[in-house]
């Protein structure tokens, strides 16, 4: 009676399930069982092939740099099954990482397998690091004002006496960036976590929704970057006037910790949003997004 070892099932199961799926063609399919063993007695030139290979991929991989490391890992660790399994064949070291190569095929082919997955990594992660700011930078801007005595009064921002109507409007334009921001955030995190998972595996389209579902968290998520921009804008106009009209008034250390930390945010939150549309541009233009 044959025996049967669970682990071979298991990943026998898995190379069936995900081989013959648009969303993962056949160059990919060592990739999607997982890490696995390094390959054993490899010659130095086998192994600088390898790493040419996986530097080639890597140089076209856009998205976080823990993300990139991850799929620099796992495609080593991909190449390493491909190679194993080329070698009960009769082939040599050299032959077997080559053939394997081969199979796995051109860099800028497994890059676009990857393109989706990134784009959806940044925008989550930009999201991510909105909402946790968000709250850090709001409270110091609290502290300042009460420390200054400016928020001393119950009503609405808009409804405190003597504000000038530019800071008015001012106000107003924060709370719909407020609103923008916050709602943005939170798309992107769901839309890149498990809602995903809604989209049938067995769909036709299923790269194309996954790598366009992705390209729009990506701008969702520049969207909600810049009305955390219009609010530190907004904040930092909102200090001006004040300084300007009644600068004795204002705690210098508190304000000048909120100001600082909002321009902080200014500067990497731009940043973001660049590398957000760039992720979406690049999963348009993958095949997998097109």
């Amino acid at each position: 009676m044959p025996t049967h070892n669970s682990e071979t099932d298991s990943r026998a199961h898995t190379e069936h399930k995900y081989a013959n799926t648009p969303t993962n063609p056949k160059h990919l399919k060592y990739v999607v069982l997982g890490p696995g063993p390094a390959p054993a007695g490899l010659p130095a030139a086998a192994e600088q092939v390898i790493g040419s290979y996986l530097t080639e991929v890597v140089h076209r991989l856009i998205g976080p740099a823990r993300a990139r490391r991850d799929i620099l890992a796992e495609l080593g660790a991909g190449l390493a099954d491909a190679t194993d399994g080329y070698r009960p064949a009769g082939l040599d070291p050299d032959q077997a990482v080559r053939a394997a190569i081969a199979e796995f095929g051109r860099p800028e082919q497994v890059a676009d397998g990857f393109r989706a997955e990134l784009t959806a990594a940044q925008a989550r992660r930009t999201a991510l690091a909105l909402l946790r700011t968000g709250p850090l930078v709001g409270l110091l801007w609290l502290g300042a004002a009460l420390a200054s005595r400016i928020g001393a009064q119950l009503a609405a921002p808009w409804h405190w006496a003597n504000m000038p109507v530019g800071a008015r409007l001012v106000t107003h334009l924060a709370g719909i960036a407020f609103v923008i921001a916050i709602g943005g955030a939170l798309v992107t995190v769901a839309t890149t976590g498990r809602l995903t998972r809604w989209v049938p595996g067995w769909l036709p389209a299923r790269p194309r929704w996954l790598g366009a579902g992705s390209a729009a968290s990506a701008a969702i998520a520049a969207v909600a970057v810049g009305g955390t921009a219009a609010i530190d804008i907004a904040l930092l106009a909102l200090l001006a006037t004040q300084a300007v009209s009644t600068p004795g008034r204002l705690a210098a250390l508190p304000v000048a910790v909120a100001a600082v930390a909002s321009l902080t945010r200014l500067t990497l939150t731009s940043r973001a949003a660049r590398k957000c549309l760039t992720t979406s541009v690049a999963c348009l233009s993958s095949p997998a997004g097109a």
